[in-house]
């Protein structure tokens, strides 16, 4: 037998080289595989592990999605050949490098706004700069014809880049964008006899094959036009934030008295569409998140949260027959503002158990109990990884009207005895602020730092549901003990909580989950044959 070993080394340019370019081709020829792998295992660490937000706490699952789902970002963006004014390239936030190499507002609003929530303001800037390249010339931002969400997604990116940063020289380059976008929409209201957004087919989300008056693409009108408020405000043109607000006023009042007609005969649930029966899940899920646009516990938002958790399968929101991995994540979001801190949590876990080994969220084609095949729809999707990163995130710090809410949700995992729950450089529409808290057998030291733009009105932070507190002090005086959170003083430094721990917490961590999850599948199969198939491995179920 040879003892001889090769090594075979292949090099994939990301971009084609010409074969008569003979400077690149030299570079490649010359670049070496450790090389290479130093080079960029050096600017990863760089971007990951020294810049923007740094999240610590003790489940290493937890935080290795929140790194890897920034990296997937930042991975999906490119260079547009296109040049910007003044010669700076234009970047595009595309969804993945795979079949979504391409850009759609619906997705890269959230991808942008995870760059702000993560302190990477800089490339956050530079991508909604293309979002001004894509702008129609009436005013629309759509990214394909039907599709009538961009309009607002767009608006609430570019107003909460400038919430979370503060950057008043964006402000001034966006306003006029954002003024034409809003006369858009006031035309478009008019000449529509519902007075909502015009009737689309996105053959996509809501309504692959329908054409509708869509329920979400309005959420994200309100939103989109509550943020173009809020910028109008900032920058002093308060005879325009007047008229917007009763744009903003009326429009609310045309799309929710449809709805509360609509949700009288079926529960309170808000359905897809405002016009047309049926449809999938999706916007209608946005009530509260990104924006209130009802109370946390108006029955409208409780019967639709009721009616699409009925629809959980493996926990994750299905989408038509299969599951979807990040729509959920709406919902998500509505359990931290409610309160619903179980739901919150169980929700965290039930989308880690779907990641890949690599970290990364996908999409959706999977029916649930049948397969761990989503087929051609390729991880990593950066939709996902972006409210991965805000659903995270918002469990431990948010801003929620003039609140700052601290520790909405933290799981028993990370709130063991000798336990370290960090943020540093947290961006918050108030400004910047660093927590450092640590757990004893008794109850928890808190630290706050912040560098604020402006004050919150109040300071909230909130008591996990498995612990009962029996006392507490801000910075040394006593405050009053509540079940759910504590009400601090604004300009609290150091919070110190007695508690008594009241429930058996051992089924709430990741690998508690991904246990229960085996056992779920052994229950459901008759006899472990393993049964191949065209696209992959089925365990064929009951």
């Amino acid at each position: 037998k040879s003892s001889q070993q090769t090594e075979l080394v292949f090099k994939m340019p990301v971009h084609p080289i010409a074969a008569d370019n003979a400077a690149q081709l030299q570079q490649l020829q010359q670049l070496s595989c450790p090389a290479a792998l130093a080079a960029c295992r050096s600017w990863w660490r760089q971007q990951i592990r020294s810049k923007g937000l740094q999240l610590c706490l003790h489940e290493p699952k937890v935080i290795a999605t929140f790194r890897a789902s920034l990296m997937y970002l930042m991975l999906a963006r490119d260079r547009h050949p296109a040049k910007q004014p003044g010669g700076k390239p234009f970047y595009v936030q595309n969804v993945n490098k795979l079949q979504y190499h391409a850009f759609w507002f619906r997705d890269a609003s959230y991808m942008v706004r995870a760059y702000d929530l993560t302190g990477h303001t800089r490339r956050a800037r530079q991508c909604l700069r293309y979002f001004f390249k894509r702008q129609n010339p009436d005013g629309n931002f759509i990214s394909q014809s039907g599709q009538h969400d961009g309009w607002g997604q767009a608006l609430w990116a570019i107003g909460q880049h400038v919430e979370l940063t503060g950057d008043m020289k964006f402000a001034r380059e966006a306003f006029p964008h954002v003024q034409k976008a809003v006369a858009w929409l006031e035309a478009a209201r008019k000449s529509d006899s519902l007075h909502v957004l015009p009737a689309g087919n996105p053959h996509d989300d809501e309504f692959p094959n329908t054409t509708a008056r869509i329920t979400g693409d309005n959420f994200y009108g309100l939103v989109g036009l509550h943020q173009a408020i809020l910028l109008a405000r900032a920058l002093g043109h308060q005879a325009t934030a007047t008229a917007w607000q009763n744009e903003y006023n009326d429009y609310h009042h045309a799309v929710f008295s449809r709805l509360r007609q609509i949700g009288e005969s079926d529960g309170n649930y808000m359905p897809p569409g405002l016009d047309v029966k049926g449809g999938i899940d999706w916007g209608n899920l946005l009530a509260l998140y990104p924006h209130e646009l009802l109370s946390p516990t108006d029955p409208l938002v409780t019967g639709t949260l009721q009616h699409t958790e009925a629809e959980y399968g493996e926990g994750l929101l299905k989408y038509a027959r299969g599951m979807h991995d990040y729509v959920g994540m709406d919902n998500t979001e509505s359990f931290i503002i409610r309160g619903q801190q179980r739901s919150a949590l169980r929700d965290l876990y039930a989308e880690l158990v779907h990641t890949s080994a690599t970290q990364a969220g996908w999409e959706c084609g999977a029916p649930p109990w049948t397969t761990r095949d989503f087929g051609r729809d390729l991880a990593p999707h950066g939709w996902f990884a972006a409210d991965y990163i805000a659903m995270v995130r918002n469990m431990l710090i948010r801003g929620q009207g003039h609140t700052l809410q601290l520790f909405s949700v933290v799981s028993p995992k990370w709130t063991q005895p000798g336990d370290i729950i960090s943020l540093h450089r947290a961006p918050t529409r108030f400004g910047v602020v660093s927590l450092w808290a640590t757990f004893t057998s008794h109850g928890m030291v808190l630290h706050i730092h912040a560098h604020l733009r402006h004050s919150p009105e109040s300071l909230r932070l909130h008591i996990p549901w498995y612990v009962a507190a029996t006392a507490a002090t801000a910075d040394g005086k006593p405050l009053a003990i509540s079940k759910a959170s504590l009400l601090l003083p604004t300009n609290t430094r150091v919070v110190r909580i007695l508690w008594k721990r009241n429930e058996n917490l051992d089924n709430w961590s990741y690998r508690a989950f991904v246990k229960r999850f085996e056992q779920a599948w052994q229950a459901r199969c008759f006899d472990h044959k393993v049964l191949t198939f065209g696209n992959g491995l089925h365990v064929w179920p009951k």
